[in-house]
């Protein structure tokens, strides 16, 4: 079975940049992506938005079209609702495409998962109702939708981002509960001298502040204890804010407390993961070129590390210069010399991140549940107070502890509840997350039908004209 020179996972900003890169210098190149279109969350339906006045959306979405427009236009194959479950260290690639089971083989291989927000365990946040910021994010993007009159709660650009974007198209917002904690702006201000580097993305986030605090929507800062009020679906939001409890009343509550890299795929691969203090989660340990920890297997983007759009772009590059490297298309000089300018650019973002990180660090009263009835695993249905039990039985580590109760089983295969498992396990040993590890992950990386399965196709590679 011939193989694809390069295979990459993932059609967001590093994915797309690294495809055009590798297609323009004549490398045979396959991508796959779970979506009808290229753009990954952050360019969603850039090239073809259903939201009537784009430019609410922003700059840094519109030249989302540009970059989908480059990549749509070089010589690929791209798989569109292409669902990777299975990557192998010999270079096959299994996935789910129009209800078959179809097989590709690579000689290098580019994982651009991305990233996906970090859970935010309060009071209530399975009700429904209740929704990410994300959520409403992908909503305005795919189809237009959005939510009147919800609250949107939590920390992060990304959380301001939406609720700027909701006032610009017109649809009311009830609150703003931001829950950065106070000393977090102290902690933060000895990095601010090198995020004046980048100038430009300080002016854009403060721009966002400013511009939802002119517009009249209700803003309660430094709030903590957050809960989700409704028996059978969200009616509201109770917490605690100027020293005095609050309650507002809305059918929808978006929460926000960050994101992380998505685990599932390189964790399946078994590459090594190396934990990151300052934005408290796990990402796969790579070097400047994204090599990971096997030789032909590189990340790139928020999946290996949160960089945001601009950074992911950069290290899709650099990933493909270094794959370009190894099939022997430049020479380790060649190589370097053209990685100088994205190398500086992420130098860069690196040290605006560092101001970010230490911002809107994830506190633990919102990471990790306090009510033993608050539920950790969604699939599973398993309680903080289930979990407690597991480990007081002797579940020392996630894997022991999914053994014992289940959490971790279910469809999403610990996406949503692995940081939490882990945090919570450091925190009864009392010991670092590194320690703890993470859940043990194996192919298929989702669910399969055995009827897909027996539609079984290999992909051929069409020889270069």
């Amino acid at each position: 079975m011939q193989a694809f020179d390069c295979a990459i996972v993932g059609a967001g900003p590093a994915g797309m940049c690294a495809a055009i890169e590798l297609a323009r210098a004549g490398v045979q190149v396959a991508v796959l992506d779970r979506a009808p279109r290229a753009g990954g969350q952050i360019y969603r339906s850039a090239a073809n938005s259903p939201v009537p006045d784009v430019a609410a959306l922003g700059a840094d979405y519109a030249a989302g079209a540009a970059l989908i427009s480059e990549f749509e236009q070089v010589n690929l194959t791209h798989f569109t609702g292409a669902d990777a479950w299975h990557l192998g260290d010999d270079g096959r690639i299994l996935f789910s495409h129009e209800g078959n089971t179809q097989e590709l083989r690579c000689r290098e291989m580019l994982l651009c998962p991305g990233a996906m927000e970090r859970p935010m365990p309060i009071p209530g946040w399975t009700l429904p109702g209740v929704m990410t910021a994300g959520a409403a994010q992908v909503m305005l993007k795919s189809d237009a939708i959005v939510a009147e009159g919800a609250i949107f709660a939590g920390s992060g650009p990304l959380l301001y981002l939406i609720v700027a974007q909701y006032l610009r198209l017109g649809v009311p917002v009830t609150a703003l509960v931001d829950t950065t904690p106070r000393q977090h702006y102290l902690d933060a201000a000895p990095h601010l001298l090198r995020a004046l580097r980048h100038s430009g993305q300080l002016r854009k986030g403060l721009a966002l502040l400013r511009e939802i605090r002119t517009s009249g929507v209700a803003i309660h800062s430094v709030a903590e204890r957050l809960k989700v009020v409704g028996d059978n679906k969200a009616e509201g939001l109770r917490f605690v804010a100027a020293g005095r409890q609050h309650e507002i009343t809305a059918d929808t509550v978006f929460l926000h407390h960050g994101v992380q890299p998505n685990l599932n795929m390189t964790r399946a691969m078994d590459l090594d993961h190396q934990w990151n203090s300052e934005q408290m989660c796990w990402q796969v340990s790579a070097d400047d070129f994204g090599q990971s920890s096997i030789e032909h297997v590189s990340v790139a983007g928020d999946g290996a590390g949160i960089v945001g759009a601009d950074g992911a772009r950069a290290e899709g590059r650099l990933a493909a210069l270094n794959i370009l490297r190894r099939l022997g298309h430049l020479s380790r000089a060649e190589r370097d010399q053209k990685a100088v300018k994205d190398l500086s650019v992420l130098s860069s973002i690196k040290s605006f991140r560092r101001f970010i990180d230490c911002l809107y660090r994830p506190t633990d009263a919102l990471r990790l549940p306090r009510d033993p009835e608050t539920l950790v695993c969604r699939c599973e249905e398993q309680s903080l107070d289930d979990l407690r039990k597991g480990f007081d039985q002797g579940a020392q580590d996630p894997n022991t502890l999914k053994a014992l109760t289940r959490c971790g089983m279910g469809p999403c295969q610990g996406r949503q509840c692995g940081h939490v498992v882990a945090g919570l396990l450091a925190q009864w040993r009392d010991e670092h997350p590194e320690t703890i590890g993470y859940y043990r992950l194996r192919s298929p990386q989702r669910l399969l039908t055995l009827d897909e399965l027996s539609r079984y196709h290999t992909v051929q590679v069409e020889a270069a004209e």
